[in-house]
């Protein structure tokens, strides 16, 4: 019994991730998602990704950035989470959870250079509209600055994702 639970959960996991292997285009993602409409969640689709980032150090504010249209990025269930890709199919390296909230997931961010990670609350609006603020963690900082990175120094990034495709038939 173990062994066909085993390979169950590894044949999904095998599906899941060829069908994210395959889709290689926007075209593609939104060709998937048509395809599928009846059976997705409120988090899946093609969405616009928008950020902020504020620079402090020790509390206080020196810089803003801001990136009206920083990616677009597709979100697909992968098990029991939700695993996001560029629309060239390669992974985004972000990934949401679901929570106890209807419409509230836990995000997590795997920074691959530093092998960290950060997390966060990101709630989906009724509107498609997704929010939410992380820190970068300290050992990418100080690997991005270098020699430049000073201690006390925090970066802010303020997310704003707008789903594109489909749109929603379900409100959350």
């Amino acid at each position: 019994m173990m062994k066909i639970a085993l390979s169950l959960v590894f044949s999904l996991f095998v599906f899941n991730f060829s069908v994210a292997q395959k889709l290689n285009s926007e075209s593609a993602f939104r060709e998937y998602f048509e395809s599928h409409k009846d059976s997705l969640d409120a988090i899946e689709g093609i969405w616009t990704v928008s950020s902020t980032q504020e620079f402090y150090r020790y509390d206080t504010l020196y810089n803003v950035d801001k990136y009206p249209r920083a990616a677009k990025v597709a979100i697909m269930r992968s098990g029991s989470f939700y695993d996001s890709f560029n629309l060239t199919g390669d992974s985004y390296d972000v990934s949401f959870f679901t929570t106890d909230v209807k419409g509230v997931y836990l995000y997590k961010n795997f920074f691959r250079i530093t092998n960290e990670y950060s997390k966060a609350q990101a709630v989906i609006s009724t509107s498609g509209i997704m929010q939410y603020t992380y820190e970068f963690p300290d050992g990418y900082l100080k690997l991005k600055f270098a020699e430049s990175y000073e201690e006390g120094t925090r970066v802010v990034n303020q997310l704003t994702w707008k789903k594109i495709f489909p749109e929603d038939s379900k409100a959350e």
